[in-house]
């Protein structure tokens, strides 16, 4: 097999795992990585024997495609040249720093006619796949994406962090046309919000209670769903999915809570996840996220065929995103309301 030639456009912190993760591959060759940080770049460059270069324009001739890492206000001075040079990107989440300029990544990649794919990687968490096959057809999802605060991904808040991992999912679900939007959210670390907590109601009925944070002590994240035939729960730190089912009792209007004795309460509530509403666990096979992630690209990028996450999908999420940011009523932690960036043009 011909060796698809890559580069990696930023040597952050996400970067630098790409790099590694792609220049272990057998089936590519990590031609060059871009940063325009000296020490950065070549620290990457060296650990994987390729090139360092400055400026993304330098790519042009030398790569297939390219996994554009750089922070997010860059997406779109970087993915948009790429493609007018027949280069096919990956571009980390979320697609660009404003639903403006996804839109035009979408229309140059159509112009070209190259494969963009936007890594919402937790699509290829093997505790999401695992549990979408188990949801039916969902009513409500509740997510919580939780974590400690890093110093990293300052040029935006926990909604484009973290948050629209979660909107990504809940699209895939194809819940149909979101018609309100209710959030509240939290400033603490002096720029853009650190907390939020918002619920988005579709034409279907479909509900979603999403809550996310990069100022909690510990990791949290979870996604918990019901419908009429289970209760589906992922926890995606842990790697275990819990399915609760209704009996055969529950399911012909036969068990009824009131009709049992008091004096059989204490054995009735032991056996209840068992007898009533039988509860089992289902194993997450493992596997690393991003290289399937890679995998569903390079395929793309070979065949011709749509990615997973394409650069529409991409900018439907940030599209609810910003839905979010605009209707979320923000108050600086420990002060009066904020007035933040965002809101200044209103």
């Amino acid at each position: 097999m011909k060796k698809t030639r890559l580069a990696v456009v930023g040597c952050g912190h996400l970067g630098t795992i790409h790099a590694r993760l792609l220049a272990g591959r057998d089936d590519t060759e990590l031609v060059a990585v871009v940063d325009p940080t000296a020490a950065a770049g070549s620290r990457v460059a060296e650990a994987h024997g390729c090139r360092w270069l400055s400026n993304p324009a330098e790519l042009a001739g030398l790569v297939d495609a390219a996994v554009v890492a750089a922070p997010t206000g860059l997406h779109e001075a970087v993915v948009v040249p790429l493609l007018e040079q027949g280069i096919d990107v990956l571009v980390e989440k979320p697609i660009a720093a404003q639903p403006d300029e996804a839109e035009r990544i979408v229309a140059a990649a159509r112009r070209h006619g190259r494969t963009v794919a936007v890594g919402h990687v937790e699509r290829f968490n093997p505790a999401w796949q695992a549990v979408r096959n188990l949801v039916g057809q969902a009513m409500n999802v509740e997510s919580r994406r939780l974590a400690p605060f890093t110093y990293r991904s300052l040029d935006v808040g926990v909604v484009l962090d973290l948050m629209i991992h979660d909107i990504d999912l809940v699209l895939s679900l194809d819940p149909g046309k979101l018609v309100s939007v209710q959030a509240q959210g939290l400033v603490a670390t002096g720029g853009h919000e650190d907390l939020m907590r918002a619920r988005l109601s579709f034409e279907s009925g479909f509900i979603a209670d999403l809550s996310a944070s990069r100022i909690n002590p510990v990791l949290d994240r979870s996604v918990s769903f019901w419908s009429q035939e289970s209760l589906v729960t992922v926890d995606f730190t842990s790697k275990e999915v819990r399915v609760i089912e209704p009996s055969e009792m529950v399911r012909r209007g036969l068990f009824s809570a009131a009709s049992v004795p008091p004096s059989e309460w204490p054995v009735r509530k032991e056996t209840f996840f068992k007898e009533v509403l039988p509860e089992t666990t289902h194993p997450v096979p493992d596997g690393n996220a991003l290289i399937a992630e890679h995998d569903d690209f390079l395929r793309a990028v070979r065949s011709g065929a749509e990615p997973t996450v394409t650069a529409e999908k991409g900018r439907a999420a940030l599209e609810v995103a910003f839905r979010v940011l605009e209707d979320a009523d923000v108050r600086r932690f420990g002060a009066a309301p904020a007035t933040l960036p965002w809101k200044q043009a209103a």
